[in-house]
């Protein structure tokens, strides 16, 4: 069943990336890690909910650019601050468990930082009991990091957080290369312990990054995928 809701803010991450603030008519309840279907002029497209907030009705997405993509070519040029849409939702099953009982490893390129961002957001704000979490996030240059500080500031407020920010063109102080390096130095070094995988991303990633996880013994339980594209 489709809602009305409204395009409540909209706010410039990066220049080929804009945070929407969704706003339902109705109260809209969800689980971190979830997604939402928007209908705007008869178009449809899927985005993951990309914030975790229950004291407001509000919701944020994530949304990059894409060339000839209808939805980002009507959202980034026509799209403004109280027009109306519709929303269907919420979908998914990329979630937490009720009990972590094992390390939790992120791995994530581009927006799909965004249900990890809504899961991180809920358990700073709730307490979640957990083990060690790492977010390994891929991405080009420095100018296309998403939410950099917000996922610093973690560091400090969600105990055993590791944020791993991966850049494939450019060097800097972080790391440079490709996410696939990343967790698999963590599983090489015996880093982890009884680890769940969460993959979001690119279609390409997530399956040379399933079957790489695979290959290194791990059951397809505990490897979790949410695909864009």
């Amino acid at each position: 069943m489709w809602t009305k809701a409204k395009l409540y803010k909209i706010k410039k991450e990066t220049d080929l990336t804009w945070r929407f603030v969704i706003k339902p008519d109705e109260k809209f309840i969800y689980k971190p890690g979830q997604f939402v279907q928007i209908k705007i002029n008869d178009l449809v497209r899927s985005y993951s909910i990309a914030s975790y907030n229950s004291s407001h009705n509000t919701f944020e997405l994530l949304i990059v650019k894409l060339d000839g993509g209808q939805m980002t070519e009507y959202l980034f040029q026509n799209a403004k601050e109280d027009d109306k849409l519709e929303i269907k939702g919420p979908l998914g099953k990329f979630v937490l468990p009720g009990e972590i009982d094992g390390d939790l490893v992120f791995i994530c390129t581009g927006t799909g930082l965004a249900p990890f961002r809504s899961i991180l957001q809920s358990i700073s704000l709730k307490n979640i009991s957990h083990q060690k979490i790492y977010l390994i996030f891929g991405t080009r240059t420095q100018r296309d990091i998403l939410c950099h500080e917000e996922m610093l500031n973690f560091k400090k407020s969600i105990n055993y957080f590791n944020y791993i920010p991966v850049l494939s063109r450019e060097k800097w102080d972080g790391e440079t290369g490709y996410v696939h390096d990343q967790y698999l130095k963590l599983v090489k070094d015996n880093l982890l312990e009884n680890p769940t995988f969460y993959l979001c991303g690119w279609r390409d990633m997530i399956k040379e990054a399933r079957l790489n996880l695979k290959e290194q013994g791990f059951d397809s339980k505990k490897i979790k995928l949410e695909i864009y594209g």
